[in-house]
């Protein structure tokens, strides 16, 4: 499965329905940044809809190592756990900026499905899409060079809207360190490398990425 067929930084994959959802939901709710919307082990309250804000989406161990898994921005939907119902949520779900959002229960989104059969398919594409994320992130972590790991990476967010506005990752090292499922040493090691190589070009928070198909054969493991 390659980088083209996945996001990592999921936004406005539902803003067909951002009117809709207005009309027939519960008033929006403000959170400010920071603030935990889901917890891993706890039953979620609520799904949310986006309409302002970005959140983010990883799992901790005991040890306090945060594996970052991606990203939600408006006109998407977060806590999908909590389409579950009663069941656990798996990934801790936070804000990294004020959200703005419309609280909704299963039972809420069962009326909207009823309500409009193309927001209930678009739903469900939606969900499709996150869980190509978690097989795509799945697969790369069965490799065991961190270049070949980091490469998918770039690859992957470089299909975001987010690098296509930008022209840059905004990302420390230590957030691709807990993307990649490595440790800092290792990413400052390999992004190094790839710069003096001239794949890259990092700066603080920031890397640029000069050359696709430098990087592609490094996903292949043929760089």
């Amino acid at each position: 499965m390659g980088p083209q067929a996945v996001k990592f930084i999921f936004a406005g994959e539902l803003a067909a329905h951002r009117q809709f959802i207005l009309e027939n939901s519960a008033p929006p709710a403000a959170f400010p940044a920071g603030r935990v919307l889901s917890r891993a082990s706890e039953v979620p309250a609520r799904v949310y809809y986006l309409l302002e804000g970005m959140t983010k989406v990883y799992t901790s161990n005991p040890d306090g190592y945060i594996r970052l898994l991606g990203y939600h921005r408006a006109d998407t939907l977060c806590v999908l756990d909590g389409l579950r119902g009663a069941s656990p949520s798996v990934v801790t779900i936070e804000t990294i900026t004020p959200v703005l959002a419309v609280p909704l229960s299963s039972e809420d989104l069962c009326r909207l499905g009823t309500l409009s059969p193309r927001f209930a398919l678009d739903l469900a594409f939606f969900v499709g899409d996150t869980l190509r994320l978690m097989c795509f992130d799945a697969e790369n972590q069965s490799n065991g060079d961190v270049g070949t790991r980091l490469a998918n990476f770039f690859l992957l967010y470089k299909t975001s809207l987010d690098y296509q506005k930008s022209g840059y990752i905004a990302m420390s090292q230590d957030n691709l360190a807990s993307a990649v499922n490595a440790s800092r040493v290792q990413v400052a090691r390999v992004c190094s490398r790839m710069q003096k190589a001239g794949v890259i070009r990092t700066r603080r928070g920031k890397v640029e990425l000069l050359d696709e198909e430098a990087l592609v054969r490094q996903a292949e493991g043929l760089g």
